[in-house]
């Protein structure tokens, strides 16, 4: 990264630039004035607190709705015919807002699993990394989204029980899966078993084959330890 791209994230003055540390493997950046400095990745010490974990993936979320990609992203399905709520098939665009809901995995999971990834792999992450393989992820249709009224949208976050089959969604989850599930929180984990054991009990079997081999996987990597406590 240059100091020019860092003068302009950060918008500050020269004399606290000239404290920027450019030779570390994570810059920092310190002002005459405090005794603190920012960091530009996070570790897994700066995340060790829950809240500051939280906030991290907060921001991702926050910035990755907001982006371009993301309406684009959005646009470009609707723009396939998938323009109604999937659920109330009767209701389109024209009659209510259309949103877009990640069902498996949720954009919190996804985020989740892929600053995982990167603390494991790296020992470090930042919000660009995580943005950047979050539209990756969605390019390569790794994501299971599904488009709902803003009404129905609610109804589905609020309800613990709700459930959408695979069949009805856009994207492919099992690839995420396969890229990014060893580094699977245990609650991650439990989502994708709950929702394999709802598709078994509704009789949706068009992904019955993925699906036992996708518990396979989560459990080999829960018994080897490699998902995440």
């Amino acid at each position: 990264m240059s100091l020019k791209i860092l003068k302009h994230l950060i918008n500050c003055e020269s004399e606290v630039i000239d404290m920027v540390d450019m030779n570390a493997v994570n810059p920092i950046i310190g002002d005459p004035t405090s005794i603190t400095a920012i960091s530009f990745y996070q570790t897994r010490d700066t995340l060790m607190d829950t809240e500051e974990y939280s906030k991290f993936i907060y921001s991702v979320e926050n910035q990755f709705r907001r982006s371009r990609f993301y309406k684009d992203y959005k646009g470009s399905i609707m723009n396939r015919g998938i323009d109604f709520d999937q659920i109330m098939r009767n209701i389109n665009g024209e009659m209510a807002d259309i949103e877009m809901h990640h069902m498996l995995p949720t954009l919190k999971d996804a985020a989740i699993a892929i600053s995982e990834y990167y603390l494991i792999t790296t020992g470090k992450v930042c919000t660009f990394d995580v943005i950047k393989a979050l539209e990756e992820a969605h390019r390569e249709n790794m994501m299971a989204v599904v488009m709902l009224t803003s009404t129905m949208h609610q109804n589905v976050h609020q309800d613990p029980n709700a459930f959408i089959p695979i069949s009805m969604c856009y994207g492919n989850p099992f690839k995420f899966l396969d890229k990014y599930g060893k580094y699977f929180s245990l609650d991650i984990a439990f989502k994708w078993l709950l929702q394999f054991k709802q598709e078994e009990q509704h009789n949706y079997k068009v992904y019955w084959p993925n699906i036992a081999r996708a518990r396979e996987q989560l459990l080999d990597w829960s018994n080897s330890g490699y998902i995440q406590y």
